[in-house]
């Protein structure tokens, strides 16, 4: 199977993202990477990128009140949206899944930089976790996957 090389990082889903950067940044120091506003799974989305310890935290904000965060918090109030990992291959990680028996609802490849598979939090004790590959070479040290995260935002905001 694919190794898991990280946790690349932790998405919680808010109703206001400037207040979340303000509650997140006074609670627990953490510090702002970049701020965009993303069209994903078809909808306007704000997402701020946080620095907290040596992780990386995403709040994404519900910008469009029918989009999918919108409905998320609806459903279940805001808190964890998912958690985000890395691998090292991620076809040879989706054999593995399949061969188990596992239904990989959600495929994408986004843009030139990552693609990623989600798991249903029914195989995951009511997580969603993201399956990312990155397709640059690992990028162990947080300054490092920060940089890539501002790239992939570069590319992504070029694609929209």
């Amino acid at each position: 199977m694919a190794r898991v090389l990280r946790i690349d990082h932790v998405a919680v889903a808010v109703r206001d993202v400037d207040a979340g950067i303000a509650t997140w940044q006074k609670l627990l120091g953490a510090e702002l990477v970049a701020r965009e506003r993303l069209t994903l799974q078809g909808t306007p989305t704000d997402a701020a990128y946080l620095r907290v310890g040596d992780g990386l935290v995403v709040l994404d904000g519900a910008a469009d009140p029918g989009g999918f965060i919108a409905k998320f918090i609806e459903r279940r109030g805001e808190g964890l949206h998912h958690l985000a990992v890395a691998v090292d291959d991620l076809d040879a990680y989706v054999r593995a899944l399949e061969a188990e028996g596992v239904r990989i609802p959600h495929r994408e490849s986004l843009g030139p930089l990552r693609r990623e598979i989600l798991l249903s939090p029914k195989d995951l004790n009511g997580v969603v976790v993201q399956v990312i590959e990155w397709t640059e070479p690992d990028a162990p040290s947080l300054e490092a996957r920060v940089a890539r995260l501002r790239r992939f935002l570069g590319s992504q905001r070029g694609a929209q």
